[in-house]
């Protein structure tokens, strides 16, 4: 078995490329639609997938001020009103970048679940700390493990 990683940074929901013609394009969808192509592949159509949300450090400082919504693809994004990023032991709600995180894995899921049929994994990191990539390797590791150990059904037994 092999596992394709890929990896999608948590900022890029309002930030713009443009295209050889100057056109405009958000990079989130950009990264989504590489995603798409990626996975609807031939050769990778057996493959398991690792999709590696970057810059959970930056999404924490950012959708404070940058709401979800400024990317189309997010735009039933409707964090639970008056949370806030300081969660107590009387607050249990989760902090929004927390949030947000889980609404974008679960946005690629879906897209994921669609097109194969499988699962995907996903793991967060902060880039600059190398124990939350040693850690989404890790996880790595275990999926290719997971599939390896996975027995084999014969209908006949």
């Amino acid at each position: 078995m092999d596992l394709i990683i890929y990896c999608v940074s948590l900022t890029d929901y309002d930030e713009y490329i443009y295209d050889i013609n100057g056109v405009p394009t958000n990079k989130m969808l950009e990264s989504k639609k590489l995603f798409e192509s990626i996975v609807t592949h031939p050769v990778c159509s057996q493959k398991d997938f690792l999709l590696i949300l970057n810059k959970f450090d930056l999404l924490e400082e950012k959708i404070e001020q940058v709401p979800l919504t400024k990317c189309e693809w997010f735009h039933d994004f409707n964090p639970v009103p008056g949370s806030s990023n300081n969660s107590s032991t009387r607050n249990p709600i989760a902090p929004l970048a927390q949030r947000a995180f889980h609404y974008i894995a679960a946005k690629f899921k879906r897209e994921f679940k669609a097109m194969t049929g499988n699962k995907l994994y996903v793991s967060r990191v902060t880039g600059l700390e190398s124990d939350s990539v040693d850690e989404a390797l890790k996880y790595g590791t275990e999926v290719l493990k997971w599939n390896y150990e996975k027995p084999s059904l014969n209908m006949n037994e």
